[in-house]
């Protein structure tokens, strides 16, 4: 890692990002009501969270708690019932490319090659820099992958595209939704190490959802676990773990406790959770 990097994580892990950053992002008495057929839903209930720009935050927490709705609201495809999400002091109001978003399942355009998919965005963002797509295929190792199309790609060279075609918009802030898994055990460990160095070279802000409490602990500045339905902030945890990060850092005794305060969290919530769903059979 370069001193620059290395400088911009200890500066966000005391909450100070490094001058003239982008992408923090502040949630504010979130609240979001869904109501399919009259069935009223509150996902998100008065939910409050800071997220520094340039910092790494994992989201944890049962199924149906509403992390999904959360990283949906601030990518701007849902409105708020109520309160608001706020990027960079400006209240956000609908789709940025500066907000990129990754799925579990890839979203590139089947009918378009893998060059197509990732050369889209910056041809429809005229603030991205012409040959940057191409870049970002050499860089993700899909040379020669460039004009096969996403059906006869293995999954991991989907993902690997779908991060291209994220990155090629060269957002500010990545939004990714249980990206890495559908991945085979090694495939998703390659991916975690390649988001990391991207990550610690551009320095973005990442909001990284997952139900797994050994990948988030590994990859993320802090750690927040949320409720059961309806979704807030059950707890945030500081992972002061050293970067870089070797794998072999899951076998130290800091990693097994940080570990261990986030399952206790989770099971007590998902206990919760079943309870519910019991209740209303």
């Amino acid at each position: 890692m370069s001193n620059q990097s290395q400088t911009t994580r200890e500066q966000t892990a005391e909450g100070e990002p490094t001058p003239g950053a982008t992408g923090a992002i502040d949630i504010e008495d979130l609240t979001k009501v869904y109501d399919p057929e009259g069935e009223r839903v509150v996902a998100v209930d008065d939910m409050d969270l800071h997220i520094g720009a340039e910092e790494f935050v994992a989201l944890l927490g049962p199924s149906g708690c509403g992390k999904s709705t959360v990283m949906n609201c601030i990518a701007g495809y849902l409105e708020p019932t109520e309160g608001e999400v706020i990027v960079d002091g400006n209240r956000v109001s609908g789709p940025d490319p500066k907000r990129g978003v990754v799925f579990q399942d890839n979203r590139l355009f089947p009918w378009k090659t893998v060059q197509e998919n990732v050369e889209f965005g910056p041809q429809m963002n005229d603030g991205v820099e012409a040959g940057r797509a191409r870049n970002i295929l050499d860089e993700m190792g899909l040379d020669g992958f460039e004009d096969a199309y996403p059906s006869g790609l293995s999954g991991g060279m989907q993902q690997r595209a779908e991060l291209a075609r994220l990155l090629a918009n060269d957002p500010d802030i990545m939004l990714m939704d249980e990206p890495f898994s559908a991945l085979d055990a090694l495939t998703k460990e390659i991916m975690q190490k390649k988001l990391i160095e991207v990550w610690e070279r551009d320095n973005r802000t990442v909001l990284f959802i997952t139900h797994d409490v050994e990948e988030a602990i590994l990859l993320a500045d802090r750690v927040v676990v949320m409720t059961a339905r309806p979704g807030q902030v059950k707890d945030v945890i500081d992972v002061d773990l050293d970067r870089p990060r070797d794998p072999e850092v899951v076998t130290t005794d800091r990693f097994t406790e940080l570990r261990e305060r986030a399952l206790s969290v989770i099971r007590e919530e998902a206990q919760r959770a079943l309870e519910q769903e019991e209740g209303q059979a």
